[in-house]
């Protein structure tokens, strides 16, 4: 028995436990905990994050009686994660919930939050402690805070290599996927890059990085690939920047219909999105059947107006004929061009200076929509958002055949922004930041949407029965998420939305400029007290105790 004893003595020593005593903290204390990207970076074991949360957990450990404390998580979007008085367990509990993101940290808006906690009347000896790396988004404006500040450095380490960026071109053999990787470390990186197809390995190169520089990769990808993934062999201390991700593919094609007795000006602008497909079809042809057509994302009606618009199916109507329904007269000349209001984003590179329009549909009486373009003969284009009740829609006044519009580089400028206005791309554009909400559409005829998310679970989102845009919001994780959209009339269409972390440097911040003053230095007051010593000291005297019974014995 006592050389079991000795033996766990001996154990105990090697693990060397320290005893941890902190110094009580009194009044008031505001706490900010950086969970952003950079504090998953492992340079101090066994994260910085870890760290954070210990150096949380003895602060907690330290209150006095009657002291209170307010828990601020400090990422992308900072929020008050408690505020209690004398409650230590209930501060550890949300401690224990608390998880490192992949997004920046908003030092911004967590001052913010601190200085709202505190009031203009802090209590006496009240001050804010930060836990983290220093590594956060500038200060846009300085805050001001009525109480001291002091700032704990968390990290070691400067050295990270990531990927900046991944983008898929198309090229005469096919397409390739070019991924920059850059050091932002002092010493060179010597790694291997790897390239995934649909998550299969398909490629690697070998890539030396000088210290501080940057190198571009190149793949090709296989043909057929719905996403690439390029990473980084071996990982470092930040593994979130050591791969990134794209879509390939474009996303599940739209079907625009033409109705138009063969106007080839519109029909190329509106097939310049690289995610549709156009189809026409003669006026004398169409029937109201062909808007619930299974795929049809968008109709456009050039110099024609169907007896009875589209309930569900957003459209375009250009140079129509006068139409009671719609509030046209009979064509005029419009005069000069101008928009209706500065910066409206369907204007964005449209230079309307020097069209030359002799005749545009008279519009003045009609209640459409909003007007983007106006002349001094009334409205020349109109739009409106859907609706429970109606699909999006566009009035465009002007006859393209009486017109030099078309013959001027904002006419397709105008016609690919109306065309994403009124159906928008299936998903955002290749790559996301993490924790960023992000547009969905359904289109019409969808019944709901279901994301399936880079570890594996599904989030489904309902949707109207005429289809709708959809606000998907859990991006935190990153890699590539599957947007199914389910339609009731024909097959599930299936896209794919990249989320990617933003690689930087890892190099800890000496000190926090915060209100135009540099923050006070803390160091967690904690005399850790080596235990080891006593431990083998105890070891030794049952060793000698041992000794001594087996001789007495013999």
């Amino acid at each position: 028995m006592l050389q079991l004893l000795v033996a766990g003595l001996v154990v105990g020593a090697l693990a060397q436990p320290e005893l941890a005593t902190t110094q009580a903290f009194t009044g008031q204390t505001i706490l900010i905990i950086d969970n952003s990207e950079t504090m998953q970076s492992t340079d101090v074991p066994p994260s910085r994050f870890a760290v954070a949360l210990s150096d949380a957990r003895a602060l907690v450990g330290s209150l006095g009686p009657g002291a209170r404390m307010t828990l601020i998580s400090m990422d992308q979007d900072p929020v008050v994660l408690a505020a209690e008085e004398g409650q230590r367990s209930s501060l550890l509990s949300v401690l224990a919930r608390l998880r490192p993101t992949n997004g920046p940290a908003d030092l911004q808006q967590a001052l913010q939050l601190a200085a709202a906690v505190a009031g203009s009347h802090p209590a006496a000896g009240a001050r804010l402690v930060i836990l983290s790396d220093g590594i956060t988004e500038p200060l846009g404006e300085p805050v001001d805070l009525p109480f001291a500040v002091q700032y704990r450095r968390i990290g070691a380490s400067n050295e990270n290599v990531g990927v900046t960026a991944l983008t898929v071109v198309p090229g005469p053999t096919g397409e390739s996927a070019v991924a920059h990787v850059q050091d932002f470390g002092q010493e060179a990186a010597h790694l291997t890059a790897e390239l995934a197809a649909d998550g299969r390995l398909v490629a690697a190169h070998a890539v030396e990085v000088a210290a501080g520089g940057g190198q571009d990769v190149s793949f090709s990808v296989p043909p057929g690939t719905s996403y690439a993934k390029v990473s980084l062999v071996p990982g470092d201390d930040l593994t979130a920047d050591d791969s990134a991700v794209a879509v390939t593919s474009p996303p599940g094609k739209l079907r625009i219909l033409l109705v138009s007795a063969g106007d080839l000006f519109l029909q190329d602008a509106l097939s310049l999105r690289p995610d549709v497909t156009v189809s026409t079809e003669a006026p004398s042809r169409w029937s109201p059947a062909q808007a619930s057509n299974p795929g049809v994302g968008l109709l456009v009606f050039d110099g024609f107006v169907p007896k009875d618009l589209p309930p569900f199916t957003p459209y375009l109507l250009v140079g129509p004929p006068a139409d009671q329904v719609l509030g046209t007269g009979p064509p005029l000349p419009p005069g000069p061009l101008v928009a209706a209001e500065a910066n409206d984003p369907l204007l964005y590179d449209v230079d309307l200076a020097g069209v030359d329009t002799a005749l545009s549909t008279d519009m003045r009486r009609s209640h459409f929509g909003r007007v983007v373009i106006s002349s001094t003969g009334g409205p020349v284009l109109m739009v409106r958002d859907g609706g429970p009740s109606e699909p999006a829609a566009a009035l465009l006044g002007i006859y393209l055949h009486d017109s030099d519009l078309v013959l001027h580089s904002a006419f397709p400028v105008l016609v690919t922004h109306l065309s994403e206005y009124l159906a928008p791309p299936r998903v955002p554009e290749p790559s996301q930041s993490p924790g960023v909400p992000v547009t969905l559409t359904a289109g019409a005829g969808s019944t709901r949407v279901v994301v399936t998310l880079p570890d594996g679970s599904t989030d489904v989102l309902a949707t109207g029965a005429a289809g709708e845009t959809v606000l998907f919001s859990d991006t935190s994780e990153v890699g590539i998420y599957r947007v199914t959209v389910v339609e009731h009339r024909g097959p599930d269409e299936v896209s794919y939305l990249a989320v990617n972390a933003a690689a930087t440097s890892i190099a800890p911040a000496q000190a926090l400029d915060v209100a135009g003053r540099a923050s006070q230095a803390l160091a967690i007051s904690r005399s850790d007290q080596d235990l080891w010593p006593f431990l083998a000291v105890l070891a030794l005297l049952v060793l000698v105790v041992e000794w001594l019974v087996y001789h007495r014995a013999s």
